[in-house]
């Protein structure tokens, strides 16, 4: 008996024990964290919302630490408290109504009740301000230095000092002071991120570590004594659960180090207002995507792109600005802007004003490398690289993403492991790998990587060379006699911080006037579906095809089911079974498709299509069954099938969703035509050197893994 009762006296300590990860599953505020998402939601905005006016030439460093705390610990229950820096044009965009206070001061005044004291950093140890913050959000109190703890703990304002690390004789420096941290709060931080920000600066992301309770560090990899104590961090978090956000003192050391563990960098570090921004509608309008252009032989077809929307600062801020979005010339060619699918977490409506403002010729495309920003040759095994491509595709499907930048090192076996569980995924640039220019993934989706060989061969387009080296390139390309008979691919990324819309459309119509009639600017997904068809790979041949049904619901026209968007979709008149035919046009061998039912559209899941048949016909008369799937309950279902030569498709609906009412809102069909010559030739050029670089990708992948640790790339 006695021995029963220790056990269960055992039991119920443990029972007991506070348990950080279990605190992420049910946050101590009004926000939302679930599985899966790499960020979090917080509540939705109230009706009005009172503002902190900040200027950086007025308010010092530690005002500005002290407001964020603020804005942290009152928005984790409710977003109640917008920060204003310099000029914002976003609230008035947004429609969200705000009230500003006289002194940023007011806002501890007025919620001076959720407030618990003050904790005092430092200032002859600048990163014991990094460990004050973490201390905020644990204790609900604020940041402050010991000249502005004077006045906070005078009236009106009246806090007392919970905790002053003055007076800890363990922290001594930078080291100790993160040690410190580890020792006595590391045990009481979310697990679900650790923040990167700068000890002297970087006040506007704290709003969000101060929310989260997350452990705010400032330490570079580069250094062996401060990778290592990063490293203590990074031996807790789990492998695409954890999340590194802000950012790194030395980029490549940095991300590299957490590649290496499976967690990826969001760089956020000068993003303002993230407890507000991320409580909004998660709804986006997704413009559709016009028709590809005809495949012709002597054409050279050209994606250019702009960086840098990995970092979400640079989508709220710079992207906004002049220079890319607001360039007078934009729309005038295709382009593709980076951006990050963590914007669906972060501030999912400034990503659907992107979205909303965007013209046929506006292409939101992915930076570095997926969901986060990681280094290809840190991913240790394919499970990680699966699941971390599995999760991007999560996002890919919700944001419309289907394009990535894959950064340092990577190596044709890593990118075939990510393309396997992406298969939103038509194709990609890839910085640093050394391959063929142009290769096709091992799986059935149809990925294309384009290589840019930037430390082996500047002649290849590739990221920051650029429109004067563009052009010096795309001249070679245009003046080689030897493939005027052929089609031509070229894909190329320049800086954003360097070049600016006007200058790529400046660049184009230079090209366009030296060499008439021979150079085609092109979306990105256009691009990758043009170097599919010509090497007889399986493309989106639905694209804007006809397509008929029999019975639509007025509004609902059945060609909204192939317009490239799951903003809108194809809905039958009346419940019961339903049919959609489509024409493609010509004969391809099919060899995918994608059905994206009503779930996609933020409709209810149980509207999603149940059970279906795919016929396919050559001649629209006779038809054979294709493919049949029944008990469906999922809003994105993605087949393969065996080669079906056809020109048309139906998609019968057999059992709609729970109203009875068929409704698709996409429908792809991929399918290959027949090879050419040249395709054919170069097929097995790719077999032949896949066997000679399978060999080099082993010394490339040692390489940037070692270089990159060494923070040297």
């Amino acid at each position: 008996m006695k021995k029963f009762a220790s056990i269960f006296l055992c039991f119920a300590l443990l029972l007991c024990l506070p348990v950080a990860a279990a605190a992420d599953d049910a946050p101590d505020g009004n926000y939302s964290w679930p599985k899966g998402q790499a960020l979090p939601s917080f509540g939705t905005p109230a009706d009005t919302l009172d503002a902190m006016e900040i200027e950086l030439k007025r308010e010092t460093f530690a005002e500005r630490l002290a407001a964020a705390c603020v804005q942290g610990i009152v928005n984790r229950t409710e977003p109640r408290l917008f920060m204003i820096v310099e000029e914002d044009p976003w609230a008035d965009d947004l429609g969200l109504n705000v009230s500003v206070f006289p002194a940023w001061t007011d806002a501890i005044i007025k919620y001076r009740a959720e407030l618990s004291g003050l904790v005092v950093y430092d200032p002859e140890i600048p990163d014991t301000a990094n460990v004050a913050t973490t201390i905020a959000g644990i204790k609900n109190c604020v940041a402050a230095s010991p000249e502005l703890a004077d006045i906070l703990t005078a009236a009106p304002f009246d806090l007392d000092i919970l905790v002053d690390l003055r007076d800890v004789d363990a922290i001594t420096d930078k080291i100790s002071a993160y040690q410190y941290l580890y020792d006595n709060y590391w045990n009481q931080c979310t697990r679900r991120t650790i923040t990167g920000l700068y000890p002297s600066d970087h006040t506007q992301f704290r709003d969000f570590a101060v929310a989260v309770k997350a452990a705010v560090v400032w330490l570079n990899p580069a250094v062996p004594e401060e990778s290592d104590m990063m490293e203590l961090f990074f031996k807790d978090s789990t492998p695409i659960d954890t999340y590194y956000t802000g950012w790194w003192g030395d980029e490549g050391a940095g991300v590299g180090l957490a590649s290496t563990y499976g967690v990826a960098t969001i760089a956020s570090d000068f993003y303002i207002n993230y407890t507000v921004f991320s409580g909004m509608s998660r709804e986006l309008t997704i413009p559709a995507v016009p028709a590809k252009p005809k495949l012709e032989n002597g054409k050279i077809y050209v994606a250019l792109m702009l960086s840098d929307g990995d970092n979400t600062q640079y989508v709220q801020h710079f992207m906004r600005g002049d220079r890319i979005w607001g360039d007078r010339r934009r729309g005038e060619i295709p382009i593709g802007y980076t951006n990050t699918p963590a914007m669906l977490d972060a501030g999912p409506q400034l990503l659907n004003y992107y979205y909303k403002t965007a013209t046929e010729n506006d292409v939101l495309v992915c930076g570095p490398s997926g969901l986060g920003y990681t280094t290809t040759a840190h991913w240790r095994d394919k499970a990680f690289a699966q699941q971390y491509a599995a999760i991007t595709n999560n996002y890919f499907e919700r944001t419309a993403f289907n394009f990535i930048t894959f950064w340092r090192g990577a190596t044709a076996k890593k990118l075939d492991w990510f393309a396997d569980k992406c298969p939103s995924l038509l194709g990609s640039t890839v910085q640093n790998w050394w391959g063929p220019r142009i290769r096709f993934t091992k799986s059935n989706v149809p990925n294309v990587f384009f290589g840019s060989h930037d430390y082996l061969d500047r002649d290849y387009m590739s990221y920051d060379q650029g429109t004067k080296n563009f052009k010096e390139q795309l001249t070679k390309v245009a003046n080689n006699e030897k493939k005027t008979n052929v089609p031509q691919f070229q894909a190329a990324q320049a800086c954003a911080w360097d070049t600016t819309v006007s200058d790529l459309a400046q660049l184009a119509e230079e090209l366009q006037a030296e060499f008439p009639g021979r150079f085609v600017f092109v979306r990105p997904d256009h691009l990758m579906m043009l170097v599919n068809e010509y090497y007889g790979k399986p493309f989106m041949a639905s694209l804007q095809k006809k397509a008929v049904s029999a019975d639509s619901a007025r509004g609902y026209d059945s060609t909204f089911a192939v317009d490239g968007t799951i903003s809108t979709g194809w809905q039958a008149a009346a419940p019961g079974k339903a049919e959609l035919t489509i024409d493609l046009g010509e004969n391809f061998s099919l060899r995918r498709y994608v059905l994206k039912n009503a779930g996609t559209n933020y409709l209810d899941s149980s509207l999603n299509t149940k059970a279906w048949q795919l016929f396919v016909s050559k001649d629209g008369t006779i038809w054979r069954s294709a493919d049949k799937v029944g008990g469906n309950g999922e809003s994105i279902v993605y087949r393969n099938l065996k080669n079906q030569n056809a020109r048309y498709v139906r998609l019968v609906v057999e059992d709609p969703g729970s109203d009875g009412i068929a409704r698709i809102q996409e429908l792809e069909l991929f399918g290959s035509k027949g090879k050419s010559f040249a395709a054919c030739f170069y097929t097995i050029f790719e077999r032949i050197s896949g066997f000679i670089m399978n060999y080099v990708n082993v010394i490339a992948e040692r390489y940037f893994r070692d270089e990159g640790r060494r923070g040297l790339i």
